[in-house]
């Protein structure tokens, strides 16, 4: 997880009515000084095939915008077995262009990944945030990462509803955290389970949180290249539960290449 890497995320979702949606995040890490790490993240979202605008509804259409470039920096330790690591991030506030079909391409672009970095997403607010985990090895295969951030959503302008966040012009306040045991042999192949929640308190939904699971397969050479692919399931309200008309169920993939 620490280490110097270069790759994308992909999450792909596809229910009726609404089209296919996508979220692509591109992501740069590296370590400029020993144990201190920068993150980079480029988000994009495209949605193929969806409703059309509001003089049209009926007549698909394909939309696309860019989410909130996003900076981290954090610092990793390594105690033995443990690794622990604390940070914090900031956001380039791109949500908060003006752009039905924009917005349209992000909101559902967050739906995809479950909610889960609200940050990438985030419209008409600036995101600033702390982060925090640790990783434990059990012997050579085995490895269980726990983590968590706090974000803070600073109004920039009010514009109306912003997707799983409330309406109003107040400071919102984001927690997610996420558990993550894997498996992985010599050969590099193996696989985890990542459960992973959102909080929103001011959320406009009476559910106030999003829980999803994601399984995946994982191929790490150790040496250049990386890969996972699985499916992230919405398991409660609002976005759940998967494999429900409208619900989510994503198809998962990431791979890059170790830079270090």
């Amino acid at each position: 997880m620490h280490r110097s890497d270069a790759g994308v995320d992909l999450y792909l979702w596809s229910a009726r009515d609404l089209g296919a949606s996508t979220a692509v995040v591109p992501f740069l890490q590296f370590e400029p000084t020993p144990d201190l790490f920068i993150n980079l993240k480029f988000p994009l979202a495209l949605s193929l095939n969806g409703p059309g605008d509001l003089e049209d509804p009926r007549d698909g259409q394909s939309r696309a915008g860019l989410g909130n470039p996003t900076f981290t920096l954090y610092y990793a330790d390594i105690d033995g077995k443990l690794t622990w690591y604390a940070g914090g991030r900031a956001g380039l506030p791109l949500g908060v262009v003006d752009d039905y079909d924009w917005r349209w391409a992000t909101a559902y672009a967050s739906a995809a990944m479950g909610y889960y970095d609200l940050h990438l997403w985030a419209a008409d607010a600036l995101p600033i945030g702390g982060l925090g985990g640790i990783e434990y090895r059990f012997g050579r295969s085995f490895v269980l990462r726990a983590g968590g951030d706090l974000t803070f959503f600073v109004p920039l302008q009010d514009r109306g509803r912003r997707g799983f966040i409330d309406d109003s012009d107040d400071l919102d306040v984001v927690f997610q955290a996420k558990v993550e045991p894997e498996f992985q042999s010599r050969a590099g192949f193996g696989g985890g389970v990542a459960l992973q929640t959102v909080w929103v308190p001011s959320s406009v939904y009476d559910d106030q949180g999003q829980v999803s699971l994601l399984p995946y397969f994982v191929y790490d050479s150790q040496k250049t290249f990386f890969m996972r692919a699985g499916l992230l399931l919405a398991l409660d309200e609002p976005l759940g539960p998967a494999f429900d008309r409208r619900r989510v169920t994503s198809l998962y993939l990431q791979f890059g290449g170790h830079i270090d």
